[in-house]
């Protein structure tokens, strides 16, 4: 867990409880985020994500329609969870050219379901490389009496 996990957060569509941060390494992209709920630190490390490579989520006024709106349930332990959100993001951006405007992470019986606005990457500020995979090492999702943490490295 993070020390002073406010300090830093930053990340558009952060919450009160909720947030990101980037981290340092030498190579790829690597960040925590936390939330109150395991739903909201996923949302947060899915929002990390998209901020590593691209402005997305105020790139276009409210009135401008998506190019694309899906939700995808998964199913599994809370590190296949964030690991299959993660890979559904970097999955849409490489085969169908999509970005995330706005995310919502919902609880389900057996695991969570992602909600996606996204529109064309065409449409969107691109800020950084583009993510190819989620590493395994370091993937983790835990909880304590503060909330849910995460953290997950990105192959660029």
């Amino acid at each position: 867990m993070p020390p002073d996990r406010a300090v830093g957060a930053v990340g558009c569509g952060e919450g009160v409880s909720g947030g990101f941060r980037f981290l340092p390494h030498t190579a790829d992209i690597r960040f925590e985020a936390w939330g109150s709920t395991r739903e909201e630190c996923v949302a947060q490390a899915a929002r990390a994500l998209v901020a590593a490579f691209a402005e997305g989520c105020a790139a276009q006024p409210e009135h401008t329609s998506p190019d694309y709106t899906n939700t995808v349930e998964f199913h599994g332990t809370d590190e296949q969870l964030l690991l299959a959100v993660l890979d559904e993001i970097i999955y849409l951006l490489d085969a169908e050219g999509t970005v995330p405007l706005h995310l919502n992470v919902r609880p389900r019986p057996t695991g969570l379901a992602l909600d996606l606005t996204s529109v064309a990457l065409t449409r969107v500020e691109v800020t950084g490389a583009a993510p190819k995979a989620v590493a395994l090492h370091g993937l983790h999702l835990t909880s304590d009496d503060q909330g849910w943490y995460c953290a997950a490295t990105i192959d660029v």
